[in-house]
């Protein structure tokens, strides 16, 4: 396994579009390494760090880890980004919507902790249901 050199990872995710993060602060500063996200068309989002310094990761098991992990790439599809541009296959979004009407995350919650219902009964229900069961809870003095 080749070294991995902080310019080539820098070059792999300036390549591939991910986005720089800023801090929190504002101040500029970001330690010891840039940090990067790239959110993918299935809703996941990876985060990578890249160290400010012109050295290299020499560990196989460490670069393998920042491969699989941080990257979601093979060591050829990396290699092949950094040297000829060609961008890693990435998943396709998802091609039909979920099954059913979609239930805001904080009224599915509440139906499981507060009301009890079980995450199975809740998938059966329309929105309107949804919600009456969580008025109706709240009338007889639930909060």
């Amino acid at each position: 396994m080749r070294p991995l050199t902080h310019a080539a990872h820098r070059k792999f995710v300036e390549t591939e579009g991910w986005t720089k993060k800023g801090t929190a602060r504002g101040s500029g500063r970001t330690g010891d390494h840039h940090r990067y996200n790239l959110a993918l068309a299935t809703g996941e989002v990876l985060t990578t760090r890249v160290s400010h310094g012109a050295g290299q990761v020499n560990d196989p098991k460490l670069i393998t880890a920042i491969f699989r992990d941080q990257l979601a790439v093979g060591e050829d599809e990396f290699w092949a980004c950094v040297e000829h541009g060609a961008l890693p296959k990435r998943p396709p979004p998802p091609t039909t919507a979920p099954a059913g009407e979609v239930l805001d995350a904080k009224l599915v919650r509440n139906l499981i902790r507060k009301v009890g219902l079980a995450e199975a009964e809740i998938a059966g229900l329309t929105r309107a249901e949804a919600v009456l069961r969580w008025e109706d809870y709240l009338a007889e003095g639930g909060s």
